[in-house]
C-alpha cells in the first residue's frame, strides 16, 4: 500500500485521527468488535488501565483514533493492515460514483467493516456521499438490533424444542430398550420351545424303533399260533397256544396304545410347529418396526402431513384400533405401540370388568378390532366377530396378549 501511495501522491488514504470526529464511533464499532477491542487493550503502545467494561473500552479507543500520537498511529497502522488487501480496488475510484459501485459490491458479500474503513479514509469521496452511506450504515443498526431480538427469541425457542426433542429421544430411548430386552426373552422362549420340539422329535424317532420291534414280535407270534394250530399238538401244546394268544393279544394292544401315542406325539409336533411359524412371523414384524423405529424415530412428529390423506409413510394415520381383552398392566404398552404407529387406542376388557353395553359404542367408532384368544372371554370374542362381520371392520384374532403378537397385527392393517 506504501508503494501505491509513492505512486500516487494524489490518493493518500486519510489518517485515522483525520476522519470527522462525529463519524468516529461508527468506524470504530464497525470496524474493531468487542472482542478484537478487548485483545488489543491489552497490547502496551495503548496503556489501557483494565477492569473496563465493553462500553469503556469503545470509548478509550475512539478517543485514541482522534489524536495524532504513538497511540493514534498504532491504531491506524492496525486497521490499514487490516484492510489493506480489500481496499485496493478504491485506492483507482476517483469519483463518486466509482465509491458507491465498490461499496454496493461490499454490502453485496457482507464486508460492510471493510467498505466502511474505506469509505471514511478516502481522500477522494464528497461529504454529500459520506452522509448517504452513514445513514444507510446507521439504519442497517437499527435493522440489526430488531433482527438480533428477533433472533434471541428463535434460539430461545429452538432451544425449547431442542430440549422437548432431547426428553422424547431419551423416552424413546428408554422404550426401545424394553422392547429389545422383551425381544431377547422371547427368542429365549421360542430357543427352548425348538429344544423341546427336537426332544419330542428323539423320543418320536426311539418310539417308531420299538412300534417296529413289536410289530415284528407280533408278526412272529402270529407265524407260532398259526404253527403250534396247524400240528394240533397235545395239552401242553394247546397250553402253550393259549399263552401266545395271550401275548398276542397284549403285543397288539401295546401296538395300539403305542400307535395312539405316535398319533399324539405327532400331532403335537405338528401344534409345535405352527406355534414356532406363528412366533417366528410375531418375532419378524416387531424386529421390522423396532428397526424403524431405530433408525428414524417418530418421523410423523415432524412430518406436515402426519394423520392426514397425504400422509407419505407407513403409518395407522389416525385409524382407532380397539383392543378387547388382553392384560391389564400391559394396556399402556398397547397404547403406546398403537399411537406410535400414528393410530390412537381404545380399550374394553371383554366383559371382566367394563359393562357389555359398551362394547357395540365403541366397536362402531373403531377402524380395526384386536382380541388375544389366550386373553377374551369366548362370549366376547364371539361377538365381536359377529359385529365386526355386520359392520365390515377388520377383525384380527391373535394367539397371544403379548406386544410381539399385536405388533404382527398392526403391521397387517398399517398403510
Amino acid at each position: 500500500m506504501e508503494q501505491q501511495e509513492k505512486k500516487s501522491p494524489s490518493l493518500q488514504w486519510k489518517k485515522i485521527w483525520e476522519v470527522d470526529t462525529s463519524f468516529k464511533c461508527p468506524l470504530i464499532g464497525t470496524c474493531l468488535g468487542r472482542f478484537e477491542l478487548r485483545r488489543l487493550s491489552r497490547e502496551r503502545v495503548y496503556a489501557v488501565e483494565s477492569g473496563l467494561d465493553d462500553y469503556q473500552l469503545h470509548t478509550r479507543f475512539i478517543a485514541i483514533a482522534a489524536r495524532d500520537d504513538i497511540k493514534g498511529r498504532a491504531l491506524h497502522k492496525y486497521l490499514r493492515k487490516k484492510y489493506h488487501q480489500s481496499t485496493k480496488k478504491y485506492l483507482q475510484a476517483t469519483t463518486d460514483d466509482d465509491i458507491r459501485s465498490h461499496w454496493q459490491e461490499d454490502m453485496t458479500a457482507g464486508r460492510i467493516d471493510s467498505a466502511w474503513w474505506a469509505v471514511m479514509t478516502h481522500p477522494l469521496i464528497s461529504e454529500q456521499l459520506v452522509d448517504e452511506l452513514y445513514g444507510f450504515l446507521h439504519m442497517l443498526g437499527h435493522e440489526y438490533i430488531n433482527g438480533y431480538h428477533k433472533e434471541q427469541t428463535r434460539r430461545a425457542t429452538l432451544r425449547n424444542k431442542v430440549t422437548m426433542l432431547e426428553e422424547i429421544l431419551g423416552s424413546e430411548r428408554q422404550h426401545h430398550r424394553r422392547e429389545q430386552r422383551q425381544l431377547r426373552g422371547e427368542i429365549t422362549d421360542l430357543r427352548q420351545e425348538a429344544e423341546k420340539y427336537q426332544v419330542l422329535m428323539a423320543e418320536n424317532s426311539l418310539l417308531r424303533a420299538e412300534k417296529a420291534v413289536l410289530k415284528e414280535r407280533a408278526h412272529q407270534l402270529t407265524v407260532k399260533v398259526e404253527e403250534a394250530s396247524d400240528q394240533q399238538q397235545p395239552a401242553a401244546g394247546q397250553e402253550e397256544l393259549a399263552r401266545l394268544r395271550e401275548e398276542h393279544a397284549q403285543q397288539g394292544q401295546e401296538v395300539a396304545r403305542l400307535r395312539q401315542q405316535v398319533a399324539a406325539m405327532e400331532a403335537e409336533q405338528a401344534r409345535m410347529a405352527r406355534q414356532r411359524t406363528d412366533q417366528a412371523r410375531e418375532i419378524a414384524s416387531l424386529e421390522s418396526m423396532l428397526l424403524q423405529r431405530m433408525s428414524d424415530p417418530d418421523p410423523c412428529t415432524v412430518c406436515a402431513d402426519h394423520n392426514t390423506a397425504q400422509c407419505p409413510g407407513l403409518s395407522l394415520c389416525g385409524k382407532t384400533v380397539l383392543y378387547v381383552g388382553g392384560l391389564h398392566k400391559m394396556v399402556p404398552h398397547y397404547r403406546q405401540l398403537v399411537e406410535q404407529l400414528g393410530g390412537r387406542f381404545m380399550h374394553h376388557d371383554g366383559g371382566k370388568e367394563a359393562s357389555r353395553n359398551l362394547l357395540p359404542k365403541m366397536l362402531v367408532t373403531a377402524d380395526a378390532v384386536f382380541c388375544p384368544i389366550d386373553c377374551v372371554s369366548h362370549d366376547a370374542c364371539k361377538q365381536v366377530k359377529k359385529m365386526c362381520k355386520r359392520y365390515r371392520k377388520p377383525f384380527v384374532l391373535m394367539r397371544s396378549s403379548g406386544l410381539s403378537s399385536l405388533a404382527k397385527g398392526l403391521n397387517e392393517i398399517v398403510q
